[in-house]
């Protein structure tokens, strides 16, 4: 009888075990909004939260930490439940979520949309330019985002995408190698012909391609940073017609433009 009970009772306690053992899955804070806005994601009332020492934490603590839940650890289980969230080193780890990857399954994007995906990958890349100290690896990994992207969706439109996500796949072309901007530029311009895209995208990266090829740029764009700290316009195709060129694609004319580098630019105009 003893015997009995006593195999009763180890599969009861394997099951437990079991239980305890439950496999979580870490997610940041932007993957956890994505999830609710999806409505793909549980918040039960017996979330344990935890500081960056491992503490439990009080509902007091808690809020006390609120401004700081964005660059906390969510830990899920496999059907999406909030089961703890752990606080961080606040600086460490808003260092740590500029690399962190874009999303995580480009089978799980939404081709229809991508506002969200795209406007974070914008900020992104402004962020790694706010103190010119340029962190490559940001860059690489929206590169890497954003090739996905494209070779899951093809180029999107501003209604899938919205204006500033169009926008960020321009800017991290534009930033990355000029094999990148050689390789997605007709794309760009097919979506700049369809309205997607602002003409004076296309001219910026057109001159950069230019300049890039060790030729004359058409519009003026590129401004070079000379060793002294002085700035010079790179090499400029027929510069009397410069102007009518920039207003083709929505630029002002040139000398206002380089006068934000203390240069002048006074060629004649003439028309075509």
């Amino acid at each position: 009888m003893h015997v009995r009970r006593l195999l009763l009772f180890i599969p009861i306690l394997f099951f437990l075990s079991c239980q305890k053992e439950e496999k979580l899955t870490r997610i940041n804070y932007d993957e956890m909004t994505d999830m609710i806005m999806a409505n793909n994601f549980t918040m039960p009332d017996d979330v344990k939260y935890y500081d960056k020492n491992g503490n439990l934490l009080s509902k007091e603590e808690k809020e006390a930490l609120s401004n700081e839940l964005p660059f906390a650890n969510w830990f899920i289980n496999d059907l999406n439940v909030l089961r703890k969230v752990e606080f961080q080193d606040l600086e460490t780890a808003m260092i740590a979520l500029k690399k962190e990857p874009i999303f995580r399954n480009i089978n799980q994007v939404d081709c229809n949309n991508l506002n969200r995906i795209l406007e974070r990958i914008h900020d992104r890349d402004q962020d790694n330019r706010g103190d010119n100290m340029i962190d490559e690896e940001v860059d690489q990994n929206n590169l890497t985002a954003i090739e996905q992207i494209l070779e899951k969706c093809g180029m999107p439109t501003e209604e899938t995408a919205g204006e500033k996500g169009m926008s960020a796949i321009w800017l991290v072309i534009q930033h990355a190698s000029a094999e990148k901007r050689t390789e997605y530029f007709p794309m760009l311009l097919k979506a700049a012909q369809n309205g997607d895209l602002e003409r004076q995208d296309i001219a910026l990266m057109q001159d950069r391609m230019l300049m890039d090829a060790g030729k004359p740029q058409l519009y003026g764009s590129q401004i070079l940073m000379n060793e002294d700290g002085t700035y010079e316009l790179h090499k400029l195709k027929e510069p009397e017609k410069v102007d009518a060129r920039r207003a083709i694609m929505g630029l002002g004319p040139l000398s206002e433009y380089v006068a934000f580098w203390g240069l002048a630019f006074n060629v004649e105009q003439v028309s075509d």
